[in-house]
């Protein structure tokens, strides 16, 4: 990835857990002194990296200090991009062996606490951007009023913004940050250059270079 200018610099890496033993039920085969090790080796090699998981809380049996441990993991390791869900039985895997026992109130407690700290997170790393330069590949015009996540205030904005002969466009960062510009239709499928000018938890606002 370090070596190849056609890899984008995103990895996405699933822990699913902060905690060893909630890794071993889950069948992981590794600890998290394990992968924060394979973590630190990644961004050794590909400097300013984006890295984004997967996790699930209420797993079988999980307490609630393994669960706080999660949200340290979250702390210390500042992903770009979480994508958690509480845990339901899946038939066919080893976990249908095991209790489904937290109950269904804790686990939403615990996914939306989880996924307000990451929104902090998020916004934290993003405003981290806002004055840099970042390489977009354009994907899709949005549709007025067309909106999810923090984009229905990104919609206003590009909407108030645009100029004649323009659209609100919306293309990812090499990061594969989603990225909101105005410009031109014809810049659907090409690669252009923006200057981010304003941060959101999930997303960046810019304007063309």
């Amino acid at each position: 990835m370090a070596d190849c200018p056609s890899v984008c610099e995103h990895l996405h890496l699933p822990v699913q857990s902060g905690d060893d033993a909630v890794l071993r039920r889950m069948g992981r085969q590794y600890t998290i002194e394990h992968y924060l090790e394979r973590l630190a080796r990644i961004r050794a090699a590909v400097p300013g990296i984006a890295v984004s998981t997967d996790v699930i809380v209420g797993f079988c049996a999980e307490t609630e200090a393994q669960f706080q441990a999660t949200l340290r993991l979250l702390e210390a390791v500042a992903y770009d991009q979480v994508f958690a869900a509480a845990y339901s039985v899946r038939p066919g895997t080893p976990a249908t062996h095991m209790a489904d026992d937290v109950p269904p109130a804790v686990k939403r407690r615990r996914l939306n606490q989880l996924l307000a700290l990451q929104e902090s997170i998020g916004l934290e790393r993003n405003r981290a951007r806002v004055g840099s330069s970042a390489e977009v590949l354009v994907e899709s015009i949005v549709p007025p009023r067309s909106h999810d996540h923090d984009t229905h205030a990104e919609a206003r904005a590009m909407e108030s913004s645009a100029k004649p002969g323009t659209v609100h466009l919306t293309g990812r960062s090499r990061g594969h940050t989603l990225v909101h510009l105005n410009g031109p239709a014809e810049l659907v499928g090409r690669l252009v250059d923006v200057r981010i000018e304003h941060a959101g938890p999930y997303s960046l606002r810019g304007a063309l270079a």
